[in-house]
């Protein structure tokens, strides 16, 4: 009767596998590559929303980036919210379209925005009037608002 199991050979061929998997494989698992990923998809994300809320409301809503901080936030003018307009400075925060409150989202630890830039959509859409922006990263590319149309992407 002959004993069940592995041989030997089986078993060097499983763990020089499983050596080639980790040596190949585990550094190309980044976390914080992830982490870089979503928060630009965030920030495109957030550019796109400012764009619809100012078609929809006819009303200017800006888009901040704060390189310091690492935070992009969405304002209208003062004096206006999703109804109405304002025409002074952009103070009023723009809500999140959950009803969690302001909308700001900051970047995740080891994530870093190299350069700040605001600019605020009219109502038709476009941005400041002919001017778009670019968003950079310390990694990873940047994120562009089209001059023209107001387009975000990376």
């Amino acid at each position: 009767m002959r004993a069940r199991g592995f041989t030997i050979i089986e078993l060097v061929t499983v763990v020089v596998i499983v050596g080639a998997l980790a040596v190949f494989v585990v550094p190309r698992l980044d976390p914080e590559g992830f982490d870089r990923y979503g928060f630009r998809q965030q920030v495109v994300s957030a550019a796109r929303y400012a764009q619809k809320t100012a078609m929809a409301s006819g009303c200017d809503v800006q888009l901040a980036v704060d390189a310091g901080a690492d935070t992009v936030t969405l304002n209208y003018r003062a004096g206006g919210d999703d109804a109405t307009c304002g025409t002074a400075s952009f103070s009023e925060p723009l809500q999140r379209p959950d009803g969690g409150g302001a909308f700001s989202i900051g970047a995740p630890d080891g994530v870093d925005i190299t350069a700040g830039s605001t600019l605020f959509f009219d109502g038709y859409g476009h941005p400041n009037p002919g001017t778009g922006t670019t968003i950079p990263f310390a990694t990873g590319p940047a994120i562009v608002i089209e001059a023209e149309t107001g387009y975000a992407h990376e």
